[in-house]
């Protein structure tokens, strides 16, 4: 059991995830198992959209994505994510999915390495099963102007929420994949407690569920 957590640090500008790609991600939780309204945000999102398959596998990319990897569907149909990593960077991509696996999101920087050995830096969002056995990524170049990814509606997106440091604890120790039980464990608190931490979490953030929560503190740099 910890005796503490870390202090809250918020992450540096250049790895924080730009509020439109927040946006977009939060737009396919909303339309999470939803066939038609899914096809209709990964169309029409001008913020580079990927589906992962099984095993890590391009299942479909939007074209925003496909200008930015300089690729066909067909082409990238014929990838996965190991593809597009730097070898040395494989430990981390294998961390990162199976935090995406266990808690169903990541957020956060990542190095893409192209076939003609072309690299750039990208900060993404990934969300899981958006439809079943289907997980989402969303992304752009580092640095990348806000007003190039801006979406429809974003203006009204919250910039900040008044989470308690107590919540941010709970929602970090959710992020690296703790259930319930757990993290009233690691805070040593009842099971109770961390229900209505969750629940104040939801009221607060406007989301329905963990995954969500977690991604939408993730996007504003609030936990890792």
């Amino acid at each position: 059991m910890r005796a503490s957590l870390p202090s809250r640090t918020v992450a540096p500008a250049s790895q924080r995830v730009p509020p439109a790609i927040g946006a977009a991600a939060e737009a396919v939780v909303a339309a999470h198992g939803q066939h038609e309204r899914l096809a209709r945000v990964f169309d029409h999102s001008p913020v580079p959209l990927a589906m992962i398959g099984e095993e890590g596998r391009f299942a479909q990319v939007n074209r925003p994505a496909r200008l930015v990897l300089r690729m066909t569907s067909a082409k990238l149909r014929t990838l996965r994510i190991e593809d597009l990593t730097p070898p040395s960077l494989w430990p981390v991509m294998e961390a990162g999915w199976a935090q995406l696996v266990g808690t169903g999101c990541t957020a956060g920087p990542y190095e893409v390495t192209l076939p003609d050995g072309g690299r750039f830096d990208i900060v993404c969002c990934s969300l899981a099963n958006a439809l079943p056995g289907l997980h989402v990524v969303a992304f752009a170049p580092t640095g990348w102007a806000e007003d190039e990814l801006a979406l429809a509606g974003a203006r009204g997106l919250k910039q900040h929420t008044a989470l308690t440091p107590r919540e941010l604890d709970v929602l970090q120790l959710a992020a690296e994949g703790c259930t319930g039980p757990l993290i009233a464990r690691e805070l040593m608190v009842s099971p109770v407690t961390v229900k209505t931490h969750f629940e104040n979490i939801y009221a607060k953030t406007g989301v329905a569920h963990r995954a969500a929560a977690v991604a939408h503190a993730m996007r504003l740099g609030l936990i890792d």
